[in-house]
């Protein structure tokens, strides 16, 4: 099988992305203050992967961190979305968000 080539947003949102979650890996482990609301479930200060159903999702952002929308329910794979504090994303598919 052939891979896929890369379009230059998906570089540039994989440049992106990797540069956030290294500086998130450099900065002290500390949950984001807040709620993020996946799906309807809300989550108090959260931190680390909360994977998706798969089909389609609704994604709230009410923490003063930036969480990344990801391809895999393993927070793995491209980043598909990114939702600054108090954005709210939706699409038809995605695998996790991940809140530093």
């Amino acid at each position: 099988m052939g891979r896929r080539p890369a379009t230059p947003v998906t570089i540039l949102a994989g440049i992106a992305a990797a540069g956030a979650l290294a500086a998130v890996g450099a900065a002290p482990a500390a949950a984001a203050d807040g709620v993020l609301n996946v799906d309807g479930t809300d989550y108090a200060d959260p931190s680390g992967c909360h994977p998706l159903t798969g089909g389609p999702y609704r994604v709230a952002n009410h923490t003063d961190e930036t969480v990344f929308i990801l391809s895999r329910r393993d927070c793995t794979g491209e980043v598909v979305g990114v939702l600054l504090p108090g954005e709210t994303g939706r699409g038809p598919a995605a695998g996790a968000v991940f809140a530093p």
